[in-house]
């Protein structure tokens, strides 16, 4: 069989199966019966700041946006907020509406807004969407989309560039609260210290902690938490990696320009390393050309800007191609449903001993500041890690997770 048919067989296969798995609960007969009866932007009431991190960026417990959906059932959907004119939007076209028909209501919101933390994006509603389908089919998302346990190991991924010592000192920081992985940022002025960054990490954690790393390269100007991020062309990329290779790094997030497919596989081929990306990327079409270049190892895309539905069908396509994925960090709400999705996938991404036992769950954690013990406990029903660096999400309904009543307020 040619190549060509057989992954047109393989994926039409494999679509069939992720979508029976899916919609089957949805399309019973007697399923169960609500309207939307409205949609709200409220805001979550500050509780407490807690400081900067490295990088400047502050941190408090509670004021997100947040998107309620609420139904004549008396059940409500949680998800991040949306912008002012989105919520207009998503009045015209759900109140009324069932919200089992989420797959179908997801196309007509669909609009990535062009940036992985937008609030404008039509993802957020989504993910409110299926914290609610869940709640009336009384399942957590996870075993609504296929997965057995919610069990997952995540990895500490840091907002702040630092130095290379603080950063070092930062991982044992993490490990010290039972964390086993984290993830860097890794763009400074000079290679020297993008290397010594992992050297340093990997002199005092040992071979067995995981570490990761983000060049943040893949956007129109080098990000990072600070300002005057640094541009790295082909050979600084292929150089780093090597190097990285040599010191057991897991992966390199987003070495090159997004869309420079050719080079990326090229970097692959030649460093030995495993390279991840795709958060910025908004529909099957860059999606499929990676995957067909080869460009990527790990394909990693952002929850809240594409949302579960399409987020489903590139986890299939990925599958096509035996790739693993990871759903990248969400916000809010989001980050719960990104777990949910991670732990649903077959093709998901391990970091267990030898990296064969739980799937990964990327979530951002840099104490003090950013610390999610604190952050976290807006939610009712929130998740902890536990002294072997796992997480387990909860077995409620939808999301798992509800936001402490009191703390609403008006946006």
């Amino acid at each position: 069989m040619r190549r060509r048919s057989f992954m047109k067989a393989a994926f039409g296969l494999s679509a069939t199966v992720a979508a029976v798995a899916a919609i089957s609960a949805l399309a019973a007969p007697g399923r169960p019966k609500a309207k939307i009866t409205d949609v709200q932007v409220k805001r979550i009431r500050v509780i407490k700041e807690l400081g900067k991190t490295v990088s400047g960026r502050a941190y408090r417990v509670g004021g997100d946006l947040v998107t309620l959906i609420h139904t004549d059932a008396g059940l409500t959907g949680i998800g991040p907020g949306v912008t002012p004119a989105m919520l207009g939007v998503a009045r015209q076209r759900l109140v009324g509406a069932d919200p089992l028909d989420v797959q179908s209501l997801s196309r007509v919101l669909f609009n990535p807004g062009g940036t992985f933390n937008s609030i404008g994006s039509g993802a957020n509603l989504e993910i409110a969407l299926w914290d609610l389908v869940g709640k009336m089919l009384e399942i957590p998302l996870y075993k609504l989309w296929g997965g057995t346990h919610g069990k997952l190991m995540p990895y500490a991924s840091q907002w702040s560039t630092g130095t290379p010592e603080e950063r070092a000192r930062m991982a044992q920081t993490v490990r010290a609260q039972n964390w086993r992985a984290i993830k860097f940022r890794s763009h400074f002025p000079t290679m020297k210290e993008d290397v010594a960054l992992i050297e340093q990490t990997r002199r005092l954690m040992g071979d067995e902690f995981v570490i990761m790393t983000d060049a943040n390269q893949a956007q129109d100007t080098p990000d990072g938490g600070r300002a005057g991020g640094v541009r790295w062309d082909y050979k600084r990329a292929l150089d780093t990696a090597r190097e990285y290779a040599r010191l057991g790094l897991y992966f390199l997030e987003e070495p090159l320009p997004r869309w420079d497919f050719d080079q990326l596989a090229e970097l692959r081929r030649a460093s030995g390393l495993r390279l991840a990306g795709g958060e910025a990327s908004t529909g099957l079409h860059e999606y499929r050309g990676m995957l067909e270049k080869g460009s990527l190892d790990i394909i990693q895309f952002e929850i809240s800007v594409i949302g579960p539905t399409i987020a489903r069908q590139v986890a299939t396509l990925a599958a096509a191609y035996d790739k693993p994925c990871i759903a990248h960090v969400g916000f809010g709400p989001g980050v719960f449903c990104a777990g949910h999705f991670n732990a649903s996938l077959q093709n998901a991404v391990f970091l267990g001993p030898n990296h064969g036992t739980g799937p990964t769950w990327e979530v951002f954690f840099e104490p003090p500041a950013l610390d999610i013990g604190q952050i976290w406990s807006v939610y009712e029903n929130s998740p902890r890690i536990d002294k072997d660096g796992y997480m387990q999400l909860p077995d409620a309904p939808g999301l798992g997770v509800s936001i402490r009543p009191e703390l609403l307020q008006d946006a």
